[in-house]
């Protein structure tokens, strides 16, 4: 079904990312709304300069308003480069959402990334573009230190990826 009719495909659009446990890509909704790409890039920029709470990351477009279920939290930590794939498999094997990476820069003052991390795939995606290039993590910055705001699906989840996190020295305070 095409949706022609732009103040209707951009309300579907917010609907459809208020309903994703995941990240879509301007692709995805393309096809999905009968569209092109590039029509989806405008109806995101409509979107966004209404004040709708919509994010990008390298996985797709995400909203970043209030989820309907979960639980919020931040968590600061710290590991060298080798350590963020096992940090990012810990989260997600939790059923946690890591949607971004902050950093507090002596200079720049608070540094954040949007990462949008969900499942083992996104943590794979991720590592590769990681290790094929000579990027580095926004934490090298910071020698290792840096915090993830997460969802949980719930404080059980949560607790026990902090246990986790902590075995494996990741946790830091302060």
């Amino acid at each position: 079904m095409s949706e022609t009719n732009g103040s209707g495909r951009r309300e579907r659009i917010v609907e459809l990312l208020r309903e994703a446990h995941r990240a879509i890509t301007g692709s995805e909704l393309s096809v999905s709304l009968g569209v092109s790409r590039q029509a989806i890039v405008n109806d995101m920029a409509i979107l966004r300069a209404a004040g709708e709470p919509i994010g990008g990351s390298p996985q797709g477009y995400h909203w970043d308003g209030e989820p309907a279920t979960g639980v919020f939290a931040v968590l600061t930590c710290a590991h060298d480069r080798e350590g963020s794939q096992k940090e990012l498999e810990t989260l997600v094997a939790h059923g946690i959402t890591v949607h971004d990476v902050v950093i507090e820069h002596p200079l720049y003052g608070e540094v954040r990334a949007d990462l949008m991390i969900s499942s083992h795939r996104d943590v794979e995606r991720y590592e590769e573009v990681l290790h094929t290039s000579d990027t580095q993590p926004l934490s090298s910055l910071t020698g290792g230190v840096h915090r993830h705001r997460v969802r949980a699906p719930d404080e059980v989840a949560l607790a026990s990826a902090r246990g986790d996190l902590e075995l494996l020295g990741f946790l830091h305070e302060g």
